[in-house]
């Protein structure tokens, strides 16, 4: 088994003995619950297998569970001291399960609760001490992406306004869904990739899914709850030959430029959005983005990191930015300096001129 034991599932084992200290048995018995579910998902290879049936999908492996996992333990911060260890138990429980579906159906359909709840009854069978848990783990999880009835994406909407019960304890669904959903929009980057078969096999996956390897390969996103904000990181390589940045490269930077623009503006939209169901979530007040460029000269070892205009290369969104939609084109028109065009020509210049 492949897992490395979380900093989250660490406190849940403490928060247990502390909130159970008159009945041991019951430490035992709930963080059993968890591991064995937590074991058997991987000793049954659900997270392995996902990626020989889909893919051209990034990486929805153990390695990302528990990505979700290090970023939920860093968006709750000390606030993971105020909850009941029931309650850091069902967030455990929804990140192990909210990408099980993959498995099973295509992307498409991969949250909702009925694929989820048909993995988590290979996992749990239908034990009557789980009737609670059959009902909440996989409605709950099933709001971390999709859409809801209405036709909107407010999926988290749908929850129940009244917090629901887990053995016998009160449980907050919508700040679940709202954490796990924003957990899970961070944990990307490189891992979710493989960079040497992107490099080997010149990213040997559907013309649709190209774009999200390389997004992958280039972003780095970190929580720095202390200073109210989220770090995103943008490493962008440019290739140049003796001197000279080729029209395709030219064509693939303005791509994935582009591409980037639009997961950045959905980030920042997620921020907001989980926030309003999530008081947890509260300090995040701004997204710091980073734009970083580096020329990779195929004839020279050397490589050149450019500098442009800094109020290109560094950009905050915070709560008081006029919403204008996930579309980059609306995007591009508040903020010409940043098309795709306008970036690509800063760096030609920049590179040349030095």
């Amino acid at each position: 088994m492949s897992w490395t034991k979380q900093k989250i599932e660490s406190k849940l084992h403490e928060k247990l003995s502390k909130d159970f200290l008159e009945s041991p048995s019951d430490v035992d018995k709930f963080y059993g619950y968890y591991t064995s579910a937590r074991d058997l998902l991987i000793s049954d290879n659900i997270y392995k297998d996902i990626k020989f049936i889909q893919k051209d999908l990034s990486d929805h492996g153990e390695d990302h569970i528990m990505d979700v996992m290090r970023y939920a333990e860093k968006l709750l911060g000390n606030e993971i001291e105020d909850l009941h260890a029931i309650q850091i138990y069902f967030i455990c429980m929804l990140i192990l399960f909210h990408d099980v579906g993959n498995l099973t159906v295509d992307r498409m359909r991969h949250h909702e609760q009925d694929v989820i709840r048909e993995i988590y009854d290979y996992i749990r069978g239908r034990k009557r001490e789980f009737d609670e848990e059959r009902i909440l783990v996989p409605e709950v999880a099933s709001k971390h992406s999709g859409t809801a009835s209405d036709g909107s994406k407010d999926t988290i909407n749908e929850l129940s306004i009244l917090p629901p019960h887990l053995f016998g304890c009160e449980i907050y669904s919508k700040k679940s869904a709202a954490l796990l959903r924003f957990a899970d929009e961070l944990a990307e980057g490189p891992h979710r990739t493989s960079i040497f078969m992107n490099k080997y096999y010149n990213y040997p996956y559907s013309q649709n899914s190209i774009i999200y390897h390389k997004y992958a390969e280039i972003t780095k996103t970190n929580v720095d709850r202390q200073n109210e904000r989220i770090c995103l990181t943008y490493n962008f390589s440019i290739q140049a030959n003796k001197g000279v940045i080729s029209e395709k490269t030219h064509v693939e930077f303005i791509d994935l430029f582009r591409f980037t623009i639009g997961r950045m503006l959905k980030l920042e939209a997620e921020r907001k959005y989980c926030k309003y169901y999530c008081d947890w979530l509260s300090p995040f007040k701004k997204t710091h983005v980073t734009f970083n460029f580096l020329i990779e000269n195929i004839d020279d070892e050397r490589s050149k990191a450019i500098r442009i205009d800094p109020g290109i290369s560094e950009l905050f969104l915070d709560d008081l930015t006029l919403p204008v939609g996930e579309n980059p084109d609306k995007f591009f028109s508040h903020n010409n300096k940043y098309s795709p065009e306008e970036v690509y020509n800063s760096i030609k210049i920049e590179f040349n001129g030095k």
